[in-house]
């Protein structure tokens, strides 16, 4: 059965709230005096020598191995024992939790990562409780507030553990800790743990931590045989017997000089927040403490410009593991030290250092080691997670781990994601679908500690996620940090590479290149670094340099390609007739740069020139080499700049870019995308990979229209901004046309049949490669197609875009002409029916295709649907559901208004057409939509209105 843990207890820490030391002396008892006293005279009969209702301490520990440390461990027959002396009882220990090995994807997995599990041992009678703390809500000793705490909060009590034996000597306590760690306490959620079934493995005591390894077998019922049956993982070949080797540390926690460095929302950083309910603060009583490490110049000063650089007290290490292949060592050891960089600008010498383990024996998951490690999954993705104090943010240790298979993507099939409903798809938009979470897994991990119990999970042929348990992933996974920039990254390979084997980037005999891989391991680790020195994502950095100047290695090798390494990019892949440049950032950012500042300078003047110094810092947020925008600023805002994978100031220019070289691709794929004696897969793939680009930037392009460019600066900022500023109306007008020549129209979609009959698929069906079962044999390119184009529909005919667009109006400049509802309405009626004639007689623009049928359904039944309102089942019939809002959102009055008479404009160009249409195929489709039309216009009463 997995426990849930409920955090919901007393944290009054003594001195400066958060800051404070650990409390030596707890006085705040979670089990009322009386009741203690009561256990009390339980403990012995003979109240003179309370040792004789115990086993003697000498036979229950001999021959057994002694681990002497932090806290004495004895290892015997299976059992490992702790002995707690009384200084131990009532101390906080930090517990870091993580799965050192197995489970596929889960192996190497730092657990509770985003919120350090504080302990506590409390002696009750007979019994030792062990306790979760609350570290979540404070004031300050003895006041009136810190008495409100205690009585609104308390600990969550875990365990009652029995006291196996005292030892008189020490005034200690024996208690067995296979009582704690046989049993589900990590919430890993995979069914039951079997202790016939479950040892011990290494056992290491140190004297400020000891590390226990437990190699755990679950039952696999419950939601573990669900999570098999729906998206588990192939690494766990029988749900009967997960056995997972998991690593437990208890940690003394730091001495109190740590001084915390307290957040700014303009710069972004993982953060450590309590609630401090004696603080003064008008306006929030949360206190934000950013997440760094502990790093002071060895000569204890300050830093000045221009001043001489100074190793740190102690160097950030990192230990690359020896399961880091050859190739790669250099690739990371440049990326892990390309922060010290940054570094310098503030004063410090080689605050980080880099060794490569040879035989050097140490457990990565020891948190008195912070490691770079190498797996082997299958699904390319590389995550950097970091342990902090959760008292005052002071970083602790970190671990990378990377997986191998991201350098070898480009030969596999381009990677499936989960839809809204669940459902496995290869998406028309790869950014789109980031954006919607749908590349999130369906993993019991991703769920620990969420509002939603596995014991209600979707049943077969059920969505497996709703709306709001998709919600609370994408919030959940932002506020943790869960990085996919690994995961992404794959596509972009395989992208750069098909380009590049077919010859569109390449002279004759020419081979790919070793720098492709290189600096996309590099890039990568760069980033993963970041997210352990307390850095969160930066999706807005890929703006800073025009598109124009993306292959000016004389720029992108001095600033960098993008602003900050913690967005995700692409790979920088040149057009033809341009000189390749990097295919990824080479260095750290401007934005990088500042956040290290922010977060590692070295400053003076109390708390109080802290603060200002702090603020100056923060207030050059309006630079434009310095935007930011973070994980819920994607799902949060309508910034059309804050994207996952685009590159260049304008991202409409960077669709366009990626289009002319999905064109050239597709125009020598058929010929150059297979070698000879292979099949035809990596043509299938190229042109998968070349459709994703045209959605991609129909995306793009369609977050411009009644988009809202959103700002983090504060009142009296340098060249500060308004928070909201709408998107210049022309810059909107601009996405429109776009959208309208280039994927709104059947013109781009005319692919040669040769190329179509080269489509293979792959043929092989077995464990961990299921992909053909979804794929299928057959290549659905109208579909596919179709679906590109639902992407810039959908979008620009969401309810919450058209109200947007009307609401921008009042706050556009005097000089703005605002982009109206009525001109989105007609870009999108003249695009679609260009190939009918007009009202009047005007001739058709072009001829009728399936493309352009089925994108006339498509419109028409959106059309329909503001009229009506949608229906109940919505979802079925001939198209499929991609983009926002689907009907989900309110449709503004003027907008339904609108969508009644470009029906009603389109009845008349259908008869039009209708006259002199000879094609059986075309005319039933007309006439099929005329008789829609009709019954829209002619319904009494709306589904939504009275």
């Amino acid at each position: 059965m997995t426990a849930t843990l409920f955090a919901i207890g007393l944290a009054v820490l003594p001195g400066r709230g958060p800051a404070s030391d650990p409390p030596e002396d707890v006085s705040d008892d979670i089990i009322p005096k009386a009741a203690a006293k009561a256990a009390a005279k339980l403990t012995a009969t003979d109240p003179d020598d309370p040792t004789k209702k115990f086993p003697d301490f000498a036979g229950v520990v001999k021959g057994a191995k002694v681990h002497e440390g932090l806290i004495t461990l004895y290892q015997k027959d299976e059992h490992v024992y702790a002995e707690l002396r009384p200084d131990q009882f009532d101390r906080p220990f930090l517990m870091p939790i993580a799965i050192a090995k197995g489970g596929g994807a889960m192996g190497g997995e730092t657990r509770n990562f985003d919120e350090q599990w504080v302990i506590l041992f409390k002696r009750v009678g007979d019994k030792v409780f062990l306790s979760r703390r609350n570290v979540r809500y404070t004031a300050k000793v003895g006041s009136a507030a810190a008495r409100a705490v205690e009585t609104a909060y308390t600990d969550s009590v875990l365990m009652a553990l029995p006291i196996k034996t005292l030892n008189p000597a020490k005034s200690s306590v024996l208690i067995d800790l296979n009582q704690i760690f046989f049993t589900d306490f990590a919430e890993i959620g995979l069914g039951s743990i079997d202790s016939s079934r479950t040892t011990w493995g290494k056992i290491k005591a140190f004297k400020k931590n000891v590390e226990l390894q437990v190699t755990a077998t679950f039952s696999g019922g419950g939601f573990g045989r669900f999570f098999m049956m729906f998206g588990g993982d192939d690494g766990i070949i029988d749900h009967r017997g997960i056995t997972l080797v998991l690593q437990y540390g208890l940690i003394e926690l730091p001495d109190s000089s740590y001084s915390p460095r307290y957040a700014d929302d303009r710069v972004g950083h993982f953060l450590t927040a309590v609630k401090d309910f004696s603080r003064d603060n008008p306006e929030t009583a949360y206190v934000r403490m950013i997440n760094r490490w502990r790093l002071e110049r060895a000569d204890g000063s300050t830093w000045k410009e221009g001043g001489k650089l100074v190793p740190p007290k102690k160097r950030i290490v990192f230990w690359i593991e020896n399961s880091v292949p050859d190739e790669y060592r250099e690739a990371v050891r440049e990326g892990i030290l390309e922060w010290n960089k940054a570094f310098e600008k503030i004063g410090f010498k080689n605050a980080i250092e880099v060794r490569q383990q040879e035989g050097e024996d140490f457990d990565p998951e020891d948190v008195t080691y912070s490691t770079f490690r190498w797996t082997a999954h299958d699904g390319g993705f590389a995550i950097g997670p970091s342990r902090a104090n959760p008292l005052t943010g002071e970083i602790l240790d970190a671990d990378i781990l990377f997986d191998g298979s991201f350098v070898r993507y480009y030969k596999q099939e381009q990677r499936l994601y989960r839809d809204d409903a669940g459902r496995p798809v290869v998406p028309a938009s790869s950014i789109q679908a980031s954006h919607r979470g749908w590349e999130l897994p369906v993993h019991p991990l991703a769920f620990r500690n969420s509002p939603f119990g596995w014991n209600d999970a979707p049943k077969a042929g059920a969505p497996l996620l709703t709306p709001e348990m998709r919600a609370w992933q994408r919030t959940h996974v932002a506020r943790a940090g869960y990085c996919q920039c690994g995961a992404h990254k794959r596509d972009e390979l395989a992208l750069a590479i098909a380009v590049l084997a077919a010859g569109v980037g390449l002279k004759e005999g020419e081979k790919i290149p070793d720098e492709l891989l290189y600096q996309g391991v590099k890039e990568t680790t760069m980033h993963e670094v970041g997210h352990t020195l307390g850095l969160r994502h930066n999706f807005k950095a890929s703006t800073m340099l025009p598109n124009d100047k993306l292959h000016d290695i004389a720029v992108t090798r001095k600033n960098g390609l993008v602003g900050s390494v913690m967005d995700y990019n692409p790979a920088n892949i040149a057009p033809k007739g341009t000189k390749q440049g990097d295919y990824f950032t080479n260095t750290i950012g401007p934005y990088d740069y500042w956040a290290i500042e922010y977060a590692y300078k070295p400053l003076s003047g109390g708390s109080d020139g802290e603060a200002a110094e702090l603020k100056k810092i923060a207030a050059k947020v309006a630079d434009p080499a310095l935007t930011y925008g973070t994980d819920e600023d994607v799902f949060g805002t309508s910034d059309p700049q804050i994207n996952r994978f685009d590159l260049g100031a304008d991202p409409i220019q960077f669709g366009r870019d990626r289009i002319k070289l999905a064109q050239a691709l597709l125009t020598s794929l058929s010929e150059k995308g297979a070698d000879k004696g292979e099949g035809y897969q990596r043509v299938r793939q190229g042109f998968s990979l070349a459709l994703g680009q045209y959605g991609n930037a129909a995306y793009l392009a369609s977050r411009y229209v009644g988009g809202v460019s959103s700002h983090r600066d504060h009142k009296g900022d340098a060249n500060g901004r308004d928070p909201l500023v709408p998107i210049p109306a022309d810059k909107q007008r601009e996405a429109l046309k776009f959208l309208q020549e280039t994927v709104l129209t059947d013109k781009p979609f005319n692919f040669s049949p040769e190329l179509l009959r080269k489509l293979g698929s792959d043929r092989w069906y077995h464990w961990g490669n299921e992909y053909s079962l979804y794929a299928g044999v057959d290549f659905p390119v109208n579909e596919r197609v179709l679906r590109i184009q639902q992407i810039a529909l959908n979008e620009l005919l969401d309810g919450d875009v058209l109200s947007r667009i009307q609401n921008s109006a009042r706050s556009a400049a005097k000089e703005e002409k605002p982009l109206t509802v009525a001109e989105v309405f007609r870009a999108l009626s003249d695009g679609i029916f260009a190939d009918l004639p007009t009202a009047d007689g005007k001739a058709a623009a072009g001829v009728s295709s399936i493309v352009s049928r089925n994108l006339h359904r498509a419109y028409l039944q959106r059309l329909s649907e503001m009229v009506l309102g949608p229906k109940n089942n919505f979802g079925g019939g001939f198209f499929i559901i991609m983009g926002r809002g689907m009907g989900g959102s309110e449709i503004p009055a003027d907008a339904r208004s609108l969508a009644r008479f470009h029906l009603r404009e389109a009845g008349k160009r259908i008869d039009a057409a209708l006259k002199d249409e000879k094609d059986d195929t075309v005319r039933a489709h007309l006439e099929e939509a005329k008789e829609r039309i009709a019954k829209v216009l002619t319904a009494n009463v709306t589904a939504n209105e009275p």
